[in-house]
């Protein structure tokens, strides 16, 4: 199946579903009439070093107004060429970052680094094959297997529903080339080094750092943001923040939220301890998760600190249920 008859298959699927308010005709050279939503706005990126930018998304969440714009997708500026790292949720948004990206170098994208599986860390790849052919898309074999098996339409037709077909015309784009964790290797002057310290938001989490640059990219293993623990791990994630910690960087960039000092790891680390070690103990002296989330809720820095965090009011209890059925699983 070529590229248009994918495109009108992708339309054919979703216009029922959610309405065509998003699109607008597109006439390919034959003549033949496309549809693609609406291009993305643009975002300038932040500079952290001379050399490494990223996209701060303002919102926590996908939506129409920011057409599924809600991740933080980042770029490294090298003698060699440009790695991107993690693409945005849509072909719309991919080709947002590469116009501004050339709005910063004229060098071409050389790398793209997907973190994980989940779509606003993927989607976008499709701008970027199509601006660059060669370009090597690289991610862990699961994140592979996991779009490939189901992750990637999942992905899509959720970004669909919650932009009001705002990616249509988004082809979904696996990764080809892998990394496991523990490369290292240069683009010209720049040496990057890949970590994956096990299962923490998901088991395919990788982490990019920049060397000479003191950069850490963590993805979506920290953030500031009660969002999605439902494929990853509470202890996992304690030790992931140990060891990024460890790592003694200057600067940590976030999948979500403004990038930070090691405090950001630490937080994170706090957090999930909070959670996973209280519901070990309630459990055990046989409370609900229900009856759980008060006394949670009471300690010192859930108060103080990760209340003030986006979806901590809608999503806690659910925070709480995923860390008990861990709790549970670990158990036998």
């Amino acid at each position: 199946m070529n590229r248009r008859e994918l495109l009108k298959s992708a339309f054919g699927l979703s216009v029922g579903l959610v309405g065509m308010s998003a699109l607008k005709p597109l006439y390919a050279n034959t003549g033949e009439m496309e549809f693609k939503a609406e291009p993305m706005y643009d975002v300038t990126p932040t500079k952290v070093t001379d050399k490494v930018y990223y996209f701060l998304a303002k919102d926590p969440e996908p939506s129409v107004e920011n057409h599924a714009f809600f991740n933080n997708p980042a770029f490294v500026v090298t003698s060699e060429g440009v790695v991107v790292i993690d693409t945005g949720s849509s072909v719309q948004i991919g080709e947002m970052l590469i116009r501004q990206i050339k709005k910063v170098t004229d060098k071409p994208v050389v790398m793209v680094i997907n973190t994980h599986y989940h779509g606003d860390h993927f989607l976008g790849n499709h701008a970027f094959v199509e601006a660059y052919p060669d370009v090597e898309i690289y991610a862990h074999q699961a994140t592979i297997d996991k779009i490939k098996s189901g992750a990637g339409q999942f992905w899509y037709d959720f970004m669909q529903r919650t932009s009001n077909n705002g990616i249509t015309g988004t082809i979904v784009t696996a990764p080809t080339k892998t990394f496991a964790g523990g490369e290292t290797f240069k683009k010209g002057d720049t040496t990057f080094k890949i970590h994956q310290f096990g299962k923490a938001h998901t088991e395919a989490d990788l982490i990019v750092e920049v060397v000479e640059d003191s950069v850490v990219f963590l993805g979506d293993t920290a953030m500031r943001r009660v969002a999605n623990m439902a494929d990853g791990s509470f202890p996992g994630t304690i030790e992931t923040m140990k060891k990024a910690k460890a790592l003694g960087a200057k600067t940590y960039v976030l999948g979500h939220g403004p990038h930070d000092g090691a405090a950001i790891c630490e937080d994170m680390q706090t957090f999930c301890e909070i959670i996973y070690n209280s519901a070990a103990k309630y459990y055990d002296e046989g409370l609900s998760d229900f009856e759980m989330k008060p006394k949670i809720v009471a300690e010192p820095f859930m108060k103080d600190v990760a209340s003030k965090w986006p979806g901590y009011d809608s999503t806690l209890g659910v925070f709480i249920s995923t860390a008990v059925a861990e709790v549970e699983k670990n158990m036998f």
